[in-house]
């Protein structure tokens, strides 16, 4: 065998370059997928306490802190303030330093905010400053764990996959309203954020269970590490993947720039979704936060108040699940567009009509449509991004969306000082839903990823490669 003849030899024996993307699609949801899922419900479990529990706060605080209203709503909208600036910090953080630490971070600081909250936030002004420092934090569990989630499921499954995380966020709400309900008459409010500093136990678990993003690794060329996580994913393509070459067919010289946000291909699809977003989380806050109050001054006791609230969790977790399956299957535009206008209704419902039966019913119908139509819409903004975007993309609908959420609280509160009675939060929120069916309409297609795509052949790792 002559010299010139061995880089032949060598460049055949090298193992094509493998598509990420395209080997995730094709393989079916594993035992570590599960794990992983359960791992980051627990996460989401703490970002719907932290979003909830200040709304049992709002009845006791109006009357030590002899607060008006509007005034009241801003015990909510200051830690929405804070998720704003998490989630539009959120891109800076995953799309460059990885998804796994920016999660554990955020998880960290939210834990510690919540004691901080329990211990020094007895009075007005700093439980609003403390709230708004955790709720930095709490913002960008959310999108970076949408981000995982995208980067790891297969297409036909995310929107479940995603569901399924979502519990956690519904049983985090279920978690504030029982703990209101048996804590708060006996312990004070103090004892609902002493709670939430378990999120600093529960990053070091997860410091052990999760692996960084497979995406990510490849995007920062850590082959290495990627064909560890792949092998750990799918055990029984294990001696493939450890022999592997992957790559992704994106570009990715700005990673984590907002400005390709809205680049000519894609801001039409960043500015409905962002739209969306706003007007999505300003009824599903607008809702959550007045509703055991609104309930109250219906008539109904403490107690049932209380349980409404909760009941406005619990539907959001089956709203999470059945609006992801639906979403799986008939696709993510029209399940989208069917939430949104049946959460308007129920919404009108309330507005209409004041009875105890009715109000349990219309409760259940937008807790389980106006929640769940956010996880889709979540999902589909994901899909609209490529990897080194990704995350900048979600965190930066949903920051854009916590306009919405921030003044929920606060135009709830003040809607019930300029109007009489209790229906005129319910009639904004159901025109907010109704706006967001008629958006649905004119968001773009999905971009489609992997039709069409060609496995590359021998001689082709430059033209494969994301570099």
């Amino acid at each position: 065998m002559s010299a010139r003849d061995s880089p032949t030899i060598i460049a055949a024996a090298r193992p094509s370059p493998l598509e990420l993307r395209a080997e995730i699609e094709q393989l079916p949801l594993g035992a570590r997928h599960v794990l992983i899922v359960i791992a980051l419900a627990a996460a989401m479990l703490f970002d719907g306490y932290d979003v909830f529990a200040p709304t049992y706060v709002i009845p006791v605080a109006t009357v030590a802190w002899r607060l008006l209203p509007s005034a009241a709503g801003l015990l909510v909208s200051s830690g929405l303030l804070g998720f704003m600036l998490g989630s539009l910090l959120n891109g800076a953080w995953a799309d460059r330093v990885g998804r796994r630490p920016t999660l554990l971070g955020a998880l960290i600081l939210a834990g510690a905010g919540n004691l901080a909250t329990a211990l020094w936030g007895h009075s007005f002004e700093r439980f609003l400053a403390l709230r708004m420092l955790t709720g930095i934090g709490l913002g960008v569990i959310l999108p970076v764990t949408v981000t995982l989630i995208n980067e790891l499921a297969p297409r036909r499954t995310v929107n479940l996959a995603v569901g399924w995380v979502m519990v956690g966020w519904s049983l985090g709400g279920i978690a504030a309203s029982l703990a209101a309900w048996a804590l708060l008459r006996v312990c004070g409010w103090p004892v609902l954020f002493m709670l939430g500093g378990l999120a600093l136990p529960l990053a070091a678990v997860l410091a052990l269970l999760l692996h960084e993003s497979p995406h990510f690794l490849v995007v920062e060329q850590r082959q290495a590490a990627a064909r560890r996580v792949m092998s750990s994913l799918y055990p029984g393509e294990s001696a493939r993947y450890l022999q592997a070459q992957f790559s992704l067919p994106e570009e990715s010289t700005h990673r984590g720039s907002c400005v390709r946000l809205l680049s000519p291909p894609l801001r039409r699809g960043t500015l409905m979704v962002w739209l969306c977003s706003a007007l999505s989380l300003f009824s599903i806050f607008g809702l959550s936060s007045w509703t055991p109050q609104i309930m109250l001054e219906r008539g109904e006791a403490f107690g049932a108040s209380v349980a409404l609230g909760g009941e406005l969790q619990l539907a959001s977790l089956l709203g999470g699940l059945g609006c992801g399956w639906a979403a799986d299957r008939l696709g993510r535009a029209p399940t989208l567009i069917a939430a949104w206008s049946c959460g308007a209704a129920a919404a009108l419902g309330l507005a209409l009509i004041n009875l105890h039966a009715a109000n349990i019913a219309f409760i259940a119908l937008a807790g389980f449509f106006v929640p769940g139509a956010q996880l889709v819409l979540n999902n589909r903004t994901a899909a609209l991004y490529d990897t080194e975007i990704r995350s900048t993309g979600v965190g930066a609908q949903l920051g854009v969306g916590r306009l919405g959420g921030i003044l929920g609280p606060y135009v709830g509160g003040l809607l019930r000082q300029l109007f009489p009675g209790t229906g005129a939060l319910f009639i904004f929120i159901g025109s907010a839903l109704g706006c967001c069916a008629l958006c649905g309409l004119l968001l773009p297609r999905e971009r489609a990823r992997l039709e069409g795509f060609k496995p590359p052949t021998l001689g082709s790792e430059d033209r494969c490669s994301i570099r």
